[in-house]
């Protein structure tokens, strides 16, 4: 299928702003219609070039994240997670010659360079690559003390929920000095093949923003089977399908539609705003909440992230049972909260089995145990209520 010049153009556009916001090169910009999508094209392809093998990742991850992997033909294995980052522990990290990769998740926004150093650096000693998912900070990558990259693929989201709030895209961005000379031009190839989206699925995604909001306003009696025979005709484009929680991907690789593109060209001066009101929500909370008994602020949000733009600012409350009250009173409040990854493969898988994972599994219950009582707070709304929120969240801890 030809594509439109207008289409070429937008894309063009976008990967140079990709470029000019990131100090790196547009040729090295990949533009796919979800970030899910892309990784899928990383993984394939790095099977295609080094054989069978296994993707390190950890169970604080969506599910279409490791759909990505196991889609590719790769296996996933779960590393330790380090609480204060809430990824992979770079220092209990250990990775065998039957690694292909290790991702790194950026979770929430958080980027603690010295601990990405660390984790690419025993990536590298195995011969993995090493896969930075910044999904929560669009544009933002771990770097070294000189400034450079230190990802060999750097993954970026303009999903549903994440920044800009377009909805769909996704960027990959091929690090033009991996050493793997024949896997480098492998990558670009793979990229350069992907067809343009299809119009059918473009439409849906076009509706989507008009038919959420309508479906939101539903009474769920309602909403539920209206969203779901949407889904299933083929009118409306899910954040996360069925067929994805059960570890598959519905589609292809396809690239962004114009309008997409489009989309995403024109909020993306928007940023800077963006990522300043989301700072002063990350130093508000924590001077409104440190030291508050009944929850927990992991670690590098106090420290190598307080100054960074959380895509939600992240506590940790003991149980689902604590958290559940405070989500319902943030929500009640307009004040829009989520819980993502209180179960492994958020929002849940529904064969655990397509994971390698099983519920009697210690690693399975030991996370459920630890982070079932997650709630991220927001950070995108006027800062002017953040004494509000606050103060929401003060009033659940002193009644449990």
């Amino acid at each position: 299928m030809p594509q439109h010049q207008e289409t070429a153009n937008a894309l063009k556009g976008l990967r140079e702003a990709f470029a000019e916001r990131t100090g790196t090169r547009a040729r090295d910009w990949h533009l796919v219609f979800k970030a899910r999508y892309g990784m899928r094209e990383v993984f394939r392809t790095l099977r295609e070039q080094r054989g069978d093998g296994a993707v390190v990742t950890t169970l604080f991850t969506g599910c279409t994240a490791v759909d990505s992997i196991t889609s590719a033909g790769l296996r996933p294995a779960y590393a330790a997670i380090d609480p204060a980052t809430l990824t992979v522990d770079a220092e209990a990290l250990e990775v065998g010659a039957n690694v292909r990769a290790v991702i790194d998740q950026h979770s929430y926004g958080m980027i603690d360079a010295q601990k990405s150093a660390r984790c690419a650096e025993k990536a590298h000693a195995a011969g993995a690559l090493y896969v930075e998912d910044s999904a929560h900070c669009l544009a933002r990558m771990a770097r070294d003390a000189s400034g450079a990259p230190l990802a060999d693929i750097s993954i970026h989201s303009i999903g549903i929920e994440k920044q800009l709030g377009v909805g769909f895209g996704g960027a990959i961005w091929v690090n033009p000095a991996l050493e793997d000379a024949g896997l480098h031009r492998a990558l670009e190839d793979a990229f350069d093949a992907l067809q343009p989206l299809p119009s059918r699925i473009a439409a849906a995604a076009h509706r989507y923003r008009l038919q959420n909001r309508v479906l939101a306003h539903l009474p769920r009696p309602i909403s539920r089977p209206a969203r779901a025979g949407l889904a299933a005709a083929g009118l409306l484009e899910l954040p996360v399908a069925e067929m994805e929680r059960e570890g598959r991907l519905p589609y292809p690789g396809y690239l962004p539609s114009e309008d997409i593109a489009q989309k995403i060209l024109t909020a993306f001066p928007t940023l800077d705003a963006d990522e300043a009101n989301r700072i002063r929500w990350t130093q508000g909370y924590l001077e409104a909440l440190e030291g508050l008994g009944g929850i927990e602020i992991p670690g590098a949000a106090r420290g190598a992230a307080r100054d960074q733009a959380l895509i939600r600012f992240p506590i940790i409350l003991p149980s689902e049972a604590a958290a559940d009250p405070l989500i319902a009173d943030l929500r009640g409040n307009h004040l829009y909260c989520v819980d993502w990854y209180r179960v492994p493969f958020y929002p849940g898988a529904l064969d655990l089995s397509a994971y390698r994972m099983s519920e009697d599994d210690q690693s399975y219950r030991e996370f459920r145990a630890r982070y079932g009582g997650i709630v991220g707070l927001p950070t995108d709304i006027d800062i002017e209520r953040l004494p509000e929120a606050a103060e929401i969240v003060r009033r659940h801890v002193r009644r449990s």
